[in-house]
């Protein structure tokens, strides 16, 4: 009796195992994201063929059983989604049953605050828009005179592109929309939005428009704690007032060809005008396309006296007067 009983429970206990694999494992494995087309009226069946057949999973029975262990087999939609062979099983099913999708052909694309023109396009890729190494492009494409007529704040400033004026939001947009098509709707989004607030701000700064993206850019990449914004544009507007050289890092990636993530002292002598370490005065232009928070921060820094800052661990900062309350600072504090 207590054998049969033992016997049991690890039957029970092999099933659930099974189950709980069948529903957590990767499925497909290795391999790049697919849009993946579920037609109307297919059956639970029909679906996991199709996710077979495209190599999205590797193990139908697996798949079948996670579909009757969830209930979900009569809950799929029709559709068409992007799907990874990397995704576990729930992940797919839960993606199917919402069937939240956008209709054929369209992309849905969200760049944070600080995204540069060329992280666009690596996200663009990820999306697998027709057109992403062209838009990459745009961060080093002169500015064309028929967009600079269309758009008038662009007509006062001589830019060599449009890093910093397409705006970082959620765009829809079609797959096989040309990258000039696609600044323009981000350019008339930054129009919607900045250009109003520097009409009624413009005159709280002695800087022009351009010059406040640039620093802007700087700032939203200092600033990985939100109420530090004007206190790190306090510290640039207090060195700009002096002629003191910005020595801004994020100015040192932007300008090398293969960034790595931390900035190395070798690296401060790169020849660019992007060189904050070696050239006085903003950079040419932006250094990646900054939110409203750190625009805001650039015309209406803090009023301290601050010259220096160092980062620590957690992404706030320590913020001084002088170099030598600077160099306790960076010899107390373990930098990241």
């Amino acid at each position: 009796m207590k054998k049969k009983l033992v016997y049991t429970i690890v039957v029970i206990f092999i099933l659930l195992a099974l189950s709980l694999v069948s529903i957590l494992t990767q499925t497909g494995g290795e391999g790049k994201k697919k849009t993946i087309t579920i037609p109307k009226g297919y059956n639970a069946k029909q679906i996991t063929e199709i996710l077979y057949d495209s190599k999205i999973i590797k193990n139908r029975h697996f798949f079948s059983l996670s579909l009757r262990l969830l209930g979900q087999q009569d809950k799929l939609q029709a559709g068409s989604y992007l799907l990874s062979p990397k995704m576990t099983n729930i992940s797919i099913i839960r993606k199917l049953k919402n069937g939240k999708v956008l209709p054929a052909g369209l992309i849905k694309a969200t760049f944070p605050e600080g995204t540069s023109i060329y992280k666009m396009g690596k996200i663009l890729e990820k999306k697998e828009y027709h057109y992403f190494d062209k838009f990459q492009k745009l961060y080093k494409t002169p500015i064309n005179d028929k967009l600079v007529s269309e758009y008038h704040f662009l007509n006062k400033i001589k830019i060599n592109s449009l890093e910093g004026y397409l705006f970082p939001d959620t765009y829809i947009f079609e797959n096989r929309l040309k990258p000039e098509a696609l600044a323009k709707i981000m350019l008339k989004r930054f129009s919607e939005v900045v250009i109003p607030y520097w009409i009624e701000n413009a005159t709280a700064t002695k800087y022009n428009l351009h010059q406040i993206l640039t620093l802007a850019s700087i700032i939203e990449k200092e600033a990985q704690k939100a109420g530090e914004r004007a206190i790190i544009s306090s510290v640039y507007h207090n060195r700009l007032d002096i002629k003191m050289a910005l020595d801004a890092c994020p100015t040192i990636k932007y300008a090398l060809n293969d960034p790595t993530k931390k900035v190395y002292k070798w690296q401060l002598n790169v020849k660019s005008p992007y060189n904050t370490y070696r050239n006085r005065g903003l950079p040419p232009g932006p250094i990646c396309n900054p939110g409203m928070e750190s625009i805001k921060a650039a015309i209406y820094p803090a009023k301290t006296n601050y010259l220096f800052f160092v980062a620590k661990k957690d992404g706030s900062h320590v913020f001084s007067k002088t170099l030598k309350e600077h160099n306790r600072a960076r010899r107390a504090i373990p930098t990241r």
